[in-house]
């Protein structure tokens, strides 16, 4: 039996209350020894065996909002919260004359937008809407998406569009002009491509407009997810995680962009709690292929065709600089995150609260390879989606120290009941950050 330990994003936000000269003599808080969540957890297939809780008045606080008190669901991100190559059979990967081929059928590529954890709403999916439906009915949850599509098409892919072309790597911070799909995507404004200069564009470009057609209620609370970082690390994993100018790729920036864009949406929406997923370790999905046949493309020398992200897939000690080099920054990315939600709790505004849920917790160094797409062994497959929602549900309501618990892979997907006096921890990062230096 060992102690778990928090990563150092927890431990920078503890000591940034204390003077510079203490901050080396501190050690990082211990987690709970059992990796084990608390509350009761059933199997999705057994979740109307959850107690109904009763029934409550909107909530006038943020600080006082269960998850059952969310009428409406948004997104913001990139290809994973768009569910791109979510299903799919590796069999999709074979030309016409039955031999396998390095690249994906151009047919086979669509987003599967009702199966994306944070808001499909598929049949078959498991979500967290389809989790949600348990407490407040299939009628009562707003902006899901379902189906699917090829993916979201934009204007304005070089300077200045979506994704990392060279407006974005130059430093626009403008969006591209990207074809609506309101009946599929609902309140879904991820974009496959997205960086974080993109988010701005997500939410005055789609978001505003459709959240003005539905005429929302006011005082409905909103939840909001928002998942980002994947193709910023992997485009600019050689950028100084460590600078006081906010150059696009660099730490200070990708938290600006990600306040900006969330201020505007505060100004527009009232009654909202964004949850920011950190960064997943991208890098792990290099050791997670590696010796799948599948995944090693025929005809190449190679042991992975290394287009979505170079910085991952780079094989031999190249690539093991980049991988090393994209940890760091995605670990400098969430602190830079971290500190902007405790400037938003610093505000203690009762209409919005900021809550923060790793993304290391999705442990893909430890996940079969039936976590990863079949069609690219890359983007999460429809089984990982499913465990992301559940794991992530689990810890809506959870304290930031148990939020880092790791997220395991079980053959069955199981869910937490939610409780009577279960609360969504607005304000957890200062609250941790006091209790670890009062000792408790």
């Amino acid at each position: 039996m060992h102690t778990h330990l928090l990563p150092s994003s927890l431990l920078l936000i503890a000591v940034a209350l204390l003077p510079h000269q203490l901050i080396s003599a501190l050690p990082p808080p211990p987690l709970p020894i059992s990796p084990k969540l608390p509350g009761h957890h059933v199997p999705f297939r057994e979740l109307s065996t959850c107690p109904n809780l009763s029934h409550r008045k909107n909530p006038k606080s943020a600080k006082d909002v269960r998850p059952d008190d969310f009428k409406v669901v948004m997104a913001l991100g990139d290809s994973i919260t768009a569910g791109l190559l979510a299903r799919g059979t590796r069999d999709e990967r074979t030309s016409s004359t039955h031999e396998q081929t390095p690249f994906p059928n151009l047919l086979t590529i669509a987003e599967f937008r009702g199966l994306s954890y944070p808001i499909g709403y598929d049949t078959d999916a498991i979500t967290i809407p389809r989790i949600l439906e348990h407490y407040v009915g299939e009628r009562n949850i707003s902006g899901v998406s379902r189906g699917q599509h090829p993916p979201t098409s934009c204007l304005g892919t070089g300077p200045g569009g979506p994704g990392v072309g060279a407006g974005t790597i130059l430093g626009s911070r403008m969006g591209g002009v990207c074809t609506p799909r309101p009946a599929e995507d609902g309140l879904n404004a991820a974009v496959s491509g997205s960086v974080s200069g993109n988010l701005m564009a997500q939410v005055k470009d789609y978001l505003l407009p459709r959240i003005a057609e539905l005429g929302l209620k006011d005082e409905d609370w909103k939840y909001v997810n928002l998942g980002i970082g994947a193709n910023d690390i992997c485009a600019f994993c050689l950028t100084p995680n460590a600078t006081d100018i906010a150059l696009s790729g660099t730490p200070q920036q990708f938290a600006a962009d990600i306040r900006d864009a969330v201020n505007v949406l505060r100004e527009h929406v009232p009654n909202m709690i964004v949850n920011i997923i950190g960064l997943f370790r991208v890098s792990a999905i290099y050791k997670l292929t590696l010796t799948d046949p599948y995944c090693q493309p025929p005809l190449l020398p190679l042991p992975h065709l290394a287009l979505e992200c170079s910085c991952a897939l780079l094989p031999g000690p190249a690539g093991d600089f980049t991988r090393g080099k994209m940890d760091d920054l995605g670990e400098a990315y969430d602190e830079a995150v971290l500190q902007v939600i405790k400037e938003w709790e610093e505000e203690d505004d009762p209409t919005f609260g900021a809550l923060w849920q790793p993304g290391t917790v999705v442990d893909l160094a430890n996940y079969p390879i039936t976590a990863l797409s079949p069609i690219d062994c890359f983007h999460p497959s429809e089984q990982a989606h499913q465990r992301v929602a559940a794991g992530f549900w689990n810890r809506m309501t959870m304290s930031l120290e148990a939020k880092y618990l790791p997220i395991e892979w079980e053959d069955e997907v199981y869910v937490r009941c939610l409780e009577e006096n279960d609360r969504v921890p607005v304000g957890m990062v200062t609250e941790s950050a006091s209790r670890y230096l009062s000792g408790r």
